[in-house]
C-alpha cells in the first residue's frame, strides 16, 4: 500500500472470505493506471483526492510528475472485492493503491491523511464459537481483533507488540514483557560493574608500580 511519503507497486489486496472480517469504510485510491480506469468504477465526486495525492513527490516512483495529470488515478467506489476476495489492482492495470481511513481536518493535505484499511468484525461469521466474546474483551482492553490462519484461531493484537489469545490484560504477556526488560537491564548493569572494576584494578596496579 502506498502513502504520500512512500509509493511503490502493490500486489492485490484481499481478505479471506472464511474469516470473520469484511471491509469497513476505507477509501481506495488506484494509482498510475494504464490505460486510465473506466468511469464505471471511479467515483468522480472524490476526484479531488486524486489531485491531492498526486502532489506527493513520491509519485515519481511510478514515473509520474508531481502536480501532473490525474487521469491515471481513480477513487474506487464502491471498493468491492471480486469473487476471490481481492481488490484486483493488477487486473485493473494499476501500479498501486492508497487506502485512506480518515482525512481529518485536512482533506487536501495527503501528508496528514490517516492511511490504512478499515475492517469490521462480523459476529455472525463466528456465531458458533467464542470468537465474538473474545473479540469484545480484546477491544475493551485496547487491542485489535485478528485471527491466525490456517486454523483461524483468535488473536488479540496489542500495542505493546505482544499478540495474545485472550486480551491485552493477559498477565503472561505482561510478565513476559517485563521479565525481558528486567533481564536486559540487569545484564547491562552487570557489564557496567565489571568495566568499572577493571578500571579501578588497573589504576591500583599503576599506583603500586610507581
Amino acid at each position: 500500500m502506498s502513502t504520500c511519503n512512500s509509493m511503490k507497486p502493490s500486489p492485490n489486496f484481499g481478505l479471506d472470505w472464511a474469516g470473520p472480517f469484511h471491509l469497513g469504510p476505507s477509501t481506495f485510491i488506484l494509482l498510475a493506471c494504464n490505460p486510465p480506469p473506466s468511469s464505471l468504477i471511479c467515483d468522480a465526486t472524490y476526484s479531488h483526492l486524486c489531485a491531492a495525492v498526486y502532489t506527493c513527490p513520491s509519485v515519481a516512483s511510478f514515473g509520474l510528475q508531481p502536480f501532473g495529470s490525474t487521469n491515471s488515478c481513480c477513487v474506487y467506489g464502491p471498493a468491492n472485492l471480486d469473487s476471490r476476495g481481492e481488490l484486483d489492482v493488477c487486473g485493473l492495470r494499476c501500479a498501486g493503491y492508497a487506502s485512506v481511513v480518515g482525512l481529518g481536518q485536512y482533506p487536501m493535505d495527503p501528508w496528514r491523511w490517516e492511511y490504512g484499511v478499515a475492517l469490521k468484525f462480523d459476529h455472525g461469521a463466528m456465531e458458533n464459537s467464542d470468537f465474538a466474546t473474545a473479540c469484545d474483551g480484546c477491544q475493551r482492553s485496547g487491542g485489535v481483533c485478528g485471527y491466525s490462519p490456517p486454523g483461524d484461531g483468535f488473536v488479540c493484537v496489542c500495542e505493546n507488540g505482544i499478540n495474545t489469545t485472550t486480551d491485552c490484560y493477559d498477565r503472561l504477556g505482561m510478565v513476559f514483557s517485563s521479565a525481558n526488560t528486567s533481564h536486559t537491564r540487569a545484564f547491562e548493569l552487570f557489564w557496567l560493574v565489571m568495566a568499572l572494576s577493571l578500571i579501578l584494578m588497573h589504576g591500583l596496579y599503576l599506583t603500586s608500580t610507581i
